[in-house]
């Protein structure tokens, strides 16, 4: 079976850039509709990027602009877009960050952030699109994890954690959907790729993986939509 997201409305956290913008990408080029979210610092940047895929492509596109990591953030942006674009086909649960360096030193703010976010965010909104998704018997779930998902790893110990975290919620979801379920639970698992995300976390230019990975984050995007459909 191949997804078809023509018309479709698609929900992207952490949109603004990197991995979730170059996937709201393809789902434009598929004239998929897209409800794009981000932190209100990136309303600027989002609005920008929403109002082009709307000229290119001939799509709707809505922003919302939510911390997920706030008290009822997810329940907000869940009431935000069914309220707005009506029933959510697609959930790409994107937004994520990461930290480098001892876990011994890891500040606590950011520990708290990156379980909440890496997550909290995700589980709780599949718990809240999902039901519709089965109710329908149609939708699609991806979820940005990491190759860092499949083994410990130091010096990224909490990032490795919720990756796992997220790879193993999103199989097992999958294995419980009803028999013959025409909904899809996926992961994208891409190499080390240099994003705000990463250098927001403070890797340094010499990361080992950075050399092995040889992709840009277009190229992990395409790949990764073109496997999910």
């Amino acid at each position: 079976m191949k997804l078809d997201f023509s018309g479709k409305n698609v929900l992207i956290t952490g949109a603004a850039k990197g991995i979730g913008k170059e996937l709201s990408l393809c789902f434009a080029k598929d004239k998929a509709n897209l409800v794009l979210t981000d932190l209100p610092s990136e309303k600027a940047t989002l609005d920008d990027w929403a109002h082009k895929l709307e000229k290119d492509y001939g799509i709707k596109t809505w922003t919302f602009f939510v911390d997920l990591t706030e008290p009822k953030g997810l329940e907000k942006l869940h009431s935000q877009a069914v309220d707005s674009a009506g029933m959510i086909h697609t959930l790409v649960n994107n937004a994520g960050i990461c930290w480098y360096g001892e876990f011994s030193e890891i500040p606590l703010v950011r520990l708290e952030k990156m379980i909440l976010l890496n997550c909290m965010a995700f589980t709780k909104l599949i718990r809240l699109f999902l039901p519709s998704m089965i109710k329908n018997n149609d939708g699609a779930i991806l979820n940005v994890s990491s190759v860092a998902a499949f083994q410990p790893l130091p010096f990224m110990a909490l990032y490795g954690a919720v990756k796992a975290f997220d790879q193993s919620l999103s199989e097992a979801i999958y294995n419980e959907l009803p028999k013959k379920s025409k909904v899809t639970i996926a992961t994208l698992n891409p190499p080390f790729t240099k994003t705000a995300l990463i250098q927001d976390a403070g890797l340094p230019d010499d990361f080992i993986p950075f050399s092995l990975s040889f992709k840009d984050v277009s190229q992990v995007a395409a790949l990764g939509y073109n496997a999910f459909k």
